[in-house]
């Protein structure tokens, strides 16, 4: 179990990283494996922000060669070609390290992309896109691109007799991509790794105070379930809150510079013919934004939306809009499915942190590693954009502009990318008879990985929130594993169920009035 927040009152730390998402925790673990002594906080749960709410897919980088118009828009700028470039090779090179480092925390998909007779890219424009694709590297983790003419698509792929317009179907492009199932859980592996390194983190602790004196930074911290406050001392801070990096920034007694863009990326959820599986689309949503078909484990989801986001960070869900706009293009990709309302058997959203550019109303796609010393702030270090897939590589480089301020205090140490070890499940009985959860995986989630509710441990400890289910059937037996470790009364559990039964109906569930013509919309 886990000390006191007290306990660190008046300890300092070369560097200490705000916010516990895939990006924060991949450069705490970098941090601690090159000597550093690193303190991370995150004010939720471990990877439970934007690394939970994503389009969970480890991109080959395709995605950056589509400019929002024909590839003429490249010769016009080609400072967004050069741009898209410089990202493509980045992703190609994140997707083998992690597929071949980590093969258990992906899934090879196989996903095609239809070429119109009246569409933006004509086939020789698809090749030279893959054929740039190979050219960044590989790594040795191959894309089996293929192209085959419509007929033998017709005969051999899934989801080919559903696509609109198949009278202008000239081609289909075939080619394997990669999904981390459960980016969250790797969040959570580099927190225990961190760890191990002797680096130091904790969750449900946001950091409430930032300030800078000539020695350093004075980091005030609180702890969000008893109200404890504690403050450190700090060479750095590496603020990696997503998009909740303005309001960190906020709490110091200087202004600075807005960093931060929100967009929401809303999807939905559901159940395709069996033969689907492992078989996603590749397509251009009619506003000129890339828009997919994606398998998920024996689902499939369509997404994402892509628009602007002002709200409440802490509370993002799919509204009426999001689902109109959803069962629209997604019947314009698939018709043939005749997707309705009443087929939807969840949602989620996200909010993506992209780079504030005044000139920019969505924001910039572009990564940004921030140094604030020009405005006053030396050693603080933001981000902004920072990619699912490119974690590992945005932490080294975020490192980088940390190590301008500070050298490492220790000698440095391997870190590793294997899994955290399971704990011994033998005689240990199951807690869902669909899912191999255990009483020992319970323990393990609270005694040693930090789950302090419900949602934690079925969400981002053992991924039973992604299930068919969204993990309902497991809520009681596991709030009861979890009781004895916890301290709970029955009148605890009953609550733990009933928070994590509302959370889910809010943030995954289907909005009762939407979209939900009599026939399926075709565009």
């Amino acid at each position: 179990m886990r000390s006191p927040l007290t306990s660190l009152e008046g300890r300092s730390f070369d560097i200490v990283v705000v916010g516990g998402g895939i990006n924060g925790a991949a450069t705490a673990q970098a941090a601690a494996a090159e000597g550093y002594s690193v303190a991370l906080f995150e004010k939720g749960d471990f990877g439970s922000g934007a690394t939970a709410r994503s389009s969970r897919l480890l991109h080959c980088g395709l995605r950056y060669l589509v400019p929002g118009g024909p590839l003429t828009t490249f010769l016009r700028h080609p400072d967004r070609l050069l741009k898209a470039v410089m990202t493509v090779r980045r992703s190609m090179a994140a997707r083998s390290d992690f597929v071949k480092t980590q093969p258990e925390r992906v899934k090879p998909i196989r996903m095609h992309y239809p070429i119109y007779a009246d569409g933006p890219y004509a086939p020789w424009q698809v090749d030279s896109a893959f054929l740039l694709l190979r050219s960044l590297g590989e790594g040795g983790v191959p894309l089996d691109y293929e192209r085959v003419s419509a007929a033998q698509a017709r005969a051999e792929q899934p989801f080919i007799p559903w696509l609109r317009d198949q009278e202008k179907l000239r081609a289909v492009a075939c080619y394997t991509e990669y999904q981390i199932d459960w980016p969250e859980r790797v969040a959570i592996d580099m927190m225990l790794d961190l760890e191990r390194l002797g680096g130091f983190a904790r969750n449900y602790s946001p950091v409430i105070g930032l300030a800078r004196d000539t020695a350093g930074w004075n980091v005030t911290v609180a702890d969000a379930e008893t109200g404890e406050k504690a403050q450190i001392r700090a060479a750095v801070v590496l603020n990696l809150a997503g998009v909740w990096v303005d309001r960190v920034n906020a709490l110091m007694p200087q202004p600075v510079s807005r960093k931060i863009t929100g967009t929401k990326g809303a999807h939905i959820v559901l159940r395709l013919p069996p033969e689907c599986r492992g078989h996603g689309v590749a397509g251009v949503n009619r506003v000129g934004r890339p828009f997919y078909c994606m398998p998920w484990r024996d689902l499939h989801f369509f997404g994402p939306t892509e628009t602007l986001y002002e709200g409440d960070p802490d509370n993002v869900f799919v509204d009426d809009a999001d689902l109109d706009f959803l069962l629209a293009e997604s019947s314009h990709l698939l018709p043939g499915f005749a997707i309705r309302h009443s087929d939807i058997v969840s949602t989620w959203a996200g909010i993506r942190p992209l780079t504030f550019a005044a000139d920019q109303p969505m924001g910039a796609r572009a990564r940004m590693i921030g140094d604030a010393a020009s405005e006053g702030a030396p050693g603080l270090v933001t981000l902004s954009n920072g990619s699912l897939g490119a974690h590992r590589a945005t932490g080294r480089d975020v490192l980088a502009a940390a190590a301008r301020h500070v050298r490492p205090s220790h000698p440095p140490a391997p870190l590793s990318r294997t899994m955290a070890p399971a704990p011994d499940r033998q005689n240990s009985p199951r807690l869902d008879p669909e899912h191999p959860v255990t009483r020992a995986d319970i323990v393990e989630a609270v005694t040693r990985e930090q789950a302090r509710n419900l949602g934690d441990v079925l969400s981002r400890r053992t991924g039973l929130a992604w299930s068919g289910d969204l993990g309902l059937a497991a809520a009681r037996p596991v709030a009861q594993a979890m009781a004895p470790l916890l301290g709970w009364d029955e009148a605890r559990i009953a609550s733990e169920v009933a928070a994590y039964e509302e959370s889910m109906a809010h943030l995954h569930g289907v909005p009762p009035v939407a979209l939900a013509p009599s026939e399926p919309v075709t565009g």
